[in-house]
C-alpha cells in the first residue's frame, strides 16, 4: 500500500472515532465519562491449536461484548486482509448471539500489517471504543516485542481495552506482550440438554488458560484450561472476573512483568 492508500485508511479512521465521538455509534453523555474512567487491559489470546482459530476469536468477541454491556460503547475490530480470507468475517448472526448489535460494531480491513498497528494504536488513543480487537496474520519480526510493548502501555494510559487475536503460541513464537492477560483459547462443547434427541449446538464454550507471567493472577490456575461459557462470560460469573477487574496503573514496570 502507498503512503497516500496508508493515510486515506487512517483518515477514514479518524472519521469513524468523530462519529463514535459525537454520538454518532451510541456513545455520548455518561457512556463516554464512563468509557475514560474504565479499567485498562491488553489482552493477547492465542488459540490452543490451529484448529482453535475460530474459538480464540469467539472469546475475543465475548469479551468484546462483556465490556460493551459494563461499560458502553462500541468495538472496533481491525483486521489484516489475509487473516479474514484464511480464518472468515466476524458474521452479523453471530454478532446478535454476543449481544452486540450492528451499529456498534465496525470491521476494519487493511491490505498490510503495519497498517493494522497503526490502525490500533489510533483507536487506543481516541478513548472511544468498549473494546478494539486486533487481528494480523502473524506476529513474526524482531520489532514485534517492542510494537507490542509500547501498545499495552498505550492502552494502560488511555483506559482502553484492546485486544491481540494472534496465532498459536510456540517456543518458535512465543507469548510477547507484557501483560498478565495472556490466554490460551480451546474449543469445548457447547452445553446441551439432557433430552434424548440430539438438540441444536448451544451457546459457545471454550476452555481458557492463563499464559501469563507465574503468579500474575492471583486464583486463576495456570496449568488447567478452566472451563467458560458465554452466558457465564457475559455475566460476570466465570473463572476470568477477578482477573478482569484488576487495575493495572498506566506508569507499572512492564518489563518486569513479561515473562
Amino acid at each position: 500500500m502507498s503512503l497516500a492508500g496508508r493515510s486515506e485508511q487512517i483518515s477514514i479512521l479518524r472519521t469513524a472515532i468523530a462519529r463514535v465521538e459525537a454520538g454518532g455509534a451510541a456513545v455520548a453523555g455518561d457512556a463516554s465519562a464512563s468509557l475514560a474512567r474504565r479499567r485498562s487491559a491488553f489482552f493477547e489470546l492465542a488459540p490452543a491449536a490451529p484448529v482453535d482459530r475460530g474459538a480464540a476469536a469467539g472469546f475475543a468477541m465475548a469479551l468484546a461484548a462483556r465490556f460493551s454491556r459494563m461499560e458502553g460503547g462500541p468495538t472496533l475490530w481491525i483486521a489484516e486482509d489475509f487473516a479474514l480470507s484464511e480464518w472468515g468475517i466476524p458474521y452479523g448472526p453471530g454478532l446478535a448471539a454476543y449481544g452486540l448489535g450492528w451499529r456498534d460494531f465496525t470491521l476494519m480491513r487493511l491490505a498490510r500489517r503495519a497498517d493494522v498497528w497503526l490502525a490500533m494504536e489510533e483507536a487506543i488513543r481516541a478513548r472511544a471504543f468498549a473494546a478494539i480487537i486486533a487481528e494480523p496474520v502473524s506476529l513474526a519480526g524482531a520489532d514485534c516485542p517492542n510494537l507490542l510493548r509500547r501498545l499495552t502501555m498505550g492502552a494502560r494510559a488511555a483506559g482502553a481495552r484492546a485486544i491481540l487475536l494472534r496465532p498459536p503460541a510456540n517456543e518458535r513464537l512465543p507469548f510477547l506482550a507484557p501483560t498478565p492477560m495472556r490466554f490460551e483459547i480451546a474449543a469445548r462443547p457447547a452445553p446441551r440438554s439432557s433430552a434424548g434427541r440430539r438438540p441444536l449446538p448451544g451457546r459457545a464454550a471454550w476452555g481458557v488458560r492463563c499464559a501469563g507471567p507465574p503468579g500474575s493472577l492471583p486464583g486463576v490456575d495456570p496449568d488447567v484450561f478452566h472451563p467458560v461459557d458465554l452466558a457465564a462470560c457475559l455475566a460476570g460469573e466465570d473463572v476470568l472476573s477477578a482477573a478482569l477487574s484488576l487495575r493495572f496503573p498506566a506508569r507499572s514496570s512492564l518489563r518486569a512483568r513479561a515473562a
